[in-house]
């Protein structure tokens, strides 16, 4: 056996490895650098733009990633059909789930109408919403969807709620008739919900930063 060849071969692979594992270490070392600067130039942006821009057009979304918040709006759709009929055993419900990324402040409602019929706008439908995890109802009985307020003028929640990151949010059309009553028109409707996405674990300090 040749040990000479064989200890070259192996010194060869011994210098491949440690450049190999310089040239990682001199990458890690980039990576974690250019992290620090993109950390402290939005720091940086944060700070000056406290000291020309008023509390109130401060904006949200400027600064570390865990202190910042996003507008965001969910849309869930119902359909009863056409010439719907509406009674007692009318009900429907959709939801939407919150993804993993942040929570969601729900801040306003807002629905659209696809007919200003008995059917449609008129319709003698009352909505109810609540959290599917804990079963809480977010109101004290059902809303009417005549008291719920157009895309052009939402209605606003007198106090923000919160929504878990992964948990559904169901909302339900009910009629509030005893018996059955045929309509003329669409029974098309689009609720949506608006608000702010926020990250859990600077929860406090963002919310204080969009509600003051």
């Amino acid at each position: 056996m040749d040990y000479k060849r064989q200890r070259q071969d192996i010194r060869r692979l011994e210098r491949h490895f440690r450049r190999s594992y310089k040239s990682n270490e001199q990458s890690n070392q980039t990576l974690g650098a250019s992290e620090e600067v993109a950390k402290e130039s939005a720091m940086s942006l944060e700070q000056t733009l406290k000291k020309i821009l008023p509390a109130y057009m401060m904006p949200t979304n400027v600064g570390d990633i865990n202190t910042v918040s996003w507008p965001f709006y969910h849309v869930v759709d119902f359909d009863f059909g056409a010439d719907p009929t509406y009674g007692p055993n009318t009900r429907q419900t959709q939801s939407f789930q919150v993804t993993q990324e942040a929570a969601f402040v729900m801040t306003k409602l807002s629905m659209k109408t696809f007919d200003d019929s008995d059917a449609g706008e008129l319709a003698p439908l009352s909505l109810r919403i609540v959290d599917r995890q804990s079963s809480r109802q977010f109101t004290d009985g059902l809303l009417p969807i005549q008291m719920i307020g157009s895309k052009s003028y939402p209605t606003v929640f007198p106090t923000p709620m919160l929504i878990m990151p992964n948990a559904f949010m169901d909302f339900t059309l009910e009629s509030w008739l005893t018996s059955n009553q045929a309509t003329t028109g669409v029974g098309k409707f689009q609720l949506m919900v608006e608000g702010y996405r926020i990250r859990i674990g600077d929860m406090n300090k963002v919310l204080s930063t969009v509600f003051g």
